[in-house]
């Protein structure tokens, strides 16, 4: 089952993973010098309709602004989470927004896009609405097209590497076995919905628990076959699916094609925070379940359950206490999961390494589900090298350009007031 997933992780030891309880306070060593939070888009309208849903026919009634669209109590959810954030970076951000401090990314999606303004109205007050005009203050959100974005959302569809891994996952014994456990019910799904199940059943039936969780949150009645059992199993189906994503077999190398690469681009815009002695204290990503699913496995921290909205899972970067010879910049890494607006966060330690964890120590545990240095397979084109005998003219002009551009960079970068000369963060 999904729920035991990471056995075999490069990064689990002989854990699979470990939620530490404690106040955080108590994990604090140093000043914090670095933050980035990942969090999933508020409560939203149901991604899709099944043919047999008794609310079909009144979508547009019960879902005004669309399937799949931000709701009301998903706003509430991200102004509560920017609150939180607010609190718990009181003296470490400025009171307001500083564009060289904090740097939003999102999906191309309508509610991620909103999920991150509603969190920035949290975080920074003056950015939320019913300010007098001439008072309230915009925030930029950046983000790619969908079809570009190779950072929130991984284009494994294109990717026959991960097909191939997927496919390696689905047909193990483990699997099968469960997958043939749910033959009769799965075959009374789709006489219940009238979907077909053929294909891809798993993830059919998990937009078929996406739909029912949706509207039983809203207050709608569920179908009588709706029962507490079958919704459980269809929670357990999903947890299986998504096991299958982010678990073994080879859970490091499918990481290496997805939430490793986002993994990697945090670690690496600290490291240019830091060599560059720039001003940019916070970088929050706002984006889906399946980013933060994704994230969880790279970090073999996936304990079967779906992020709800709205969770976050933070990285804090501290400046060590300790011997400053300590190997990575004398820095420590903290993580923190918030799942519930109601309860404090839940500190997190990655397996293999105490909390906080060695900068240096995290890089090494999990190197093997970050990308490689030669490239992420399935991401950009791979054209054939120039013949050698034009390489080194090539090389020689790229390196005067370079440095050329990096004292002209890092001059700009020094400048007060200046544009973001280094460039955004991925």
């Amino acid at each position: 089952m999904a729920g035991s997933g990471f056995q075999g992780h490069p990064a689990a030891g002989s854990l699979l993973f470990l939620l530490m309880f404690l106040p955080q306070a108590l994990m604090e060593e140093g000043p914090l010098v670095f933050v980035a939070v990942v969090f999933r888009h508020g409560d939203r309208a149901p991604l899709a309709s099944y043919p047999k849903d008794p609310h079909k026919e009144a979508v547009s009634t019960l879902w005004p602004r669309g399937l799949g669209q931000l709701t009301s109590e998903g706003v509430l959810q991200q102004l509560e989470l920017g609150r939180f954030l607010r609190s718990r970076y009181e003296a470490f951000l400025s009171p307001t927004y500083r564009r060289e401090e904090v740097y939003v990314r999102s999906t191309d999606f309508d509610r991620t896009l909103e999920s991150a303004q509603a969190n920035l109205a949290g975080l920074f007050p003056e950015a939320a609405p019913g300010r007098p005009e001439a008072a309230w203050r915009p925030i930029p959100v950046h983000t790619v097209p969908v079809t570009e974005d190779k950072l929130l959302r991984f284009p494994t569809r294109s990717c026959p590497r991960y097909h191939e891994l997927l496919r390696e996952a689905t047909e193990a014994a483990e699997y099968q076995t469960a997958l043939e456990g749910w033959t009769d019910f799965l075959m009374q799904l789709e006489n219940f919905t009238g979907l077909s199940l053929v294909g891809e059943p798993l993830r059919r039936a998990w937009k078929v628990l996406d739909t029912l969780m949706c509207q039983r949150a809203h207050g709608l009645p569920l179908p009588s076959w709706a029962s507490p059992d079958v919704l459980r199993t269809l929670a357990q189906i999903s947890a299986l699916d998504i096991g299958a994503h982010v678990g073994p077999p080879r859970a490091a190398e499918k990481a290496q094609l997805t939430g490793g690469i986002l993994l990697d681009a945090i670690l690496a815009n600290f490291s240019r925070v830091q060599r560059l002695g720039l001003p940019l204290k916070m970088v929050m990503y706002s984006a889906h379940d399946s980013t933060l699913l994704a994230l969880q496995g790279a970090l073999g921290l996936y304990d079967g359950h779906t992020p709800p909205y709205a969770a976050c899972l933070g990285f804090e970067f501290r400046k060590r206490l300790g011997d400053p010879e300590e190997d990575a910049g004398n820095v420590t890494v903290s993580l923190f999961y918030r799942n519930d607006s109601a309860g404090l966060p839940l500190s997190l330690r990655l397996p293999g390494c105490p909390a906080p964890c060695p900068l240096g120590r995290f890089r090494q545990l999990t190197a093997q589900a970050r990308p490689p240095v030669h490239g992420v397979p399935c991401h950009g084109s791979h054209e054939p090298a120039p013949p050698t005998a034009t390489m080194v003219p090539l090389l020689a002009g790229a390196v005067a350009l370079l440095v050329a551009l990096s004292v002209g960079l890092g001059l700009l970068a020094w400048r007060p007031g200046c544009l973001r000369a280094w460039g955004d963060p991925v």
